[in-house]
């Protein structure tokens, strides 16, 4: 089931770097949040949805919702920004923006060439075949989003210019500055100043994400979410699937090979490979039901990704994430129709570690030569 979150107030959401006052004075913000952040204001909101916090220690929503110590069905798919019901994905890293681009093409986006690794190649990079720019001018990444419609292209490898959408159409930074305040004395600490950079989502902007695993899907409510706990209306989309023209896509891959573009970070045991390739051949068996052979992959600069265990009062494991807009190329090593690889990897949390909290979240792609 679809929901979409419409904050009241400002935001405030940041990587998992340490911060604290005193040792460091600003906060680098993220947007959108992590999947993470998103499932615990979901599952926090549900457990007082359906009750009290003591009846959810008691195990009464612990097929749901689980218990203090293991999670039940509840998992998510998303978040993602939507505008005016449009949704955005983070640009794909085999895409790239021309720096100091003129007027005419600052929004362009261009694909980097996918080509044989050459012979003589100075680079720890194993795989076999390599994305690079063979133009004149200088490329850059880009962080910025591409609505449905490019996404939609892009994975049809249709080669159109695409253009992205920049962040200040969604949302504006406001800083906040604090200090520290005494509980003895009551009064503000030397040495104790710290600034927080907030989001204001922009008026027609809010966040989108599927629900799926409960008995009963509430119409809507009031939940909290990031730092500062600030307050976001939630609310059901009835009839409304916003992936609907990502999810009837028809592939064909008719050269063997596909890619997955991450709509969202992942975070896999062995860093940017995930477990079920093996490292010296790059082949795997994902799930025992497809073999295939990573053959190229862009996956930029890893997110530190952690959080608050509720239950233990202590940090969870600090976990290095491969970034959402990663992208991974894949040789299809059996007969197995298009629609086998669309089944298995389209619109999937492939993440390696907690993918019911939406980590992962992967769509497949033509990749024409």
């Amino acid at each position: 089931m679809w929901y979409k979150i419409k904050p009241l107030d400002t935001l405030f959401f940041r990587d998992g770097r340490p911060f604290s006052m005193g040792s460091e004075t600003w906060a680098e913000p993220i947007f959108p949040p992590y999947p993470s952040t998103v499932y615990g204001a979901i599952r926090t909101w549900l457990i007082f949805e359906r009750g009290s916090l003591k009846e959810f220690k008691e195990g009464k929503y612990e097929v749901e919702l689980g218990t203090l110590t293991k999670k039940g069905n509840l998992s998510i798919k998303g978040p993602f920004i939507g505008l005016d019901n449009n949704l955005n994905f983070p640009v794909p890293f085999d895409f790239l923006k021309k720096k100091g681009a003129p007027q005419s093409e600052k929004n362009n986006l261009f694909y980097i060439d996918y080509i044989n690794k050459p012979e003589f190649f100075i680079s720890d990079y194993p795989l076999e075949r390599i994305l690079i720019n063979k133009n004149d001018f200088e490329f850059e990444e880009s962080n910025e989003f591409l609505d449905i419609d490019s996404l939609k292209d892009y994975l049809m490898d249709n080669k159109k210019i695409l253009s992205f959408r920049e962040k200040e159409e969604i949302f504006i930074r406001e800083k906040k500055t604090g200090i520290k305040r005494s509980r003895k004395i009551l009064s503000s600490e030397e040495g104790y100043l710290y600034r927080i950079p907030m989001i204001r989502l922009k008026e027609k902007v809010s966040l989108f994400l599927e629900i799926e695993g409960l008995n009963d899907y509430p119409k809507g409510g009031l939940i909290q979410i990031g730092g500062e706990s600030k307050t976001a209306k939630i609310e059901k989309e009835e009839n409304n699937n916003p992936l609907e023209i990502l999810r009837g896509t028809d592939f064909k891959f008719e050269n063997k090979i596909f890619k997955i573009y991450l709509a969202t970070p992942a975070i896999f045991e062995n860093g940017w490979l995930p477990k079920w390739i093996d490292k010296v051949d790059f082949k795997g068996n994902y799930n025992n039901r497809i073999r295939l052979k990573l053959i190229a992959c862009s996956t930029g600069k890893f997110k530190l990704i952690g959080g608050w265990d509720l239950a233990n009062k202590r940090p969870k494991p600090m976990y290095k994430a491969v970034p959402a807009g990663s992208v991974y190329y894949f040789k299809i090593l059996d007969d197995v129709p298009a629609e086998k690889i669309k089944e298995v990897f389209h619109f999937k949390n492939i993440s390696d570690i907690n993918p019911e909290e939406g980590f992962g979240l992967s769509f497949v792609g033509e990749v024409r030569e």
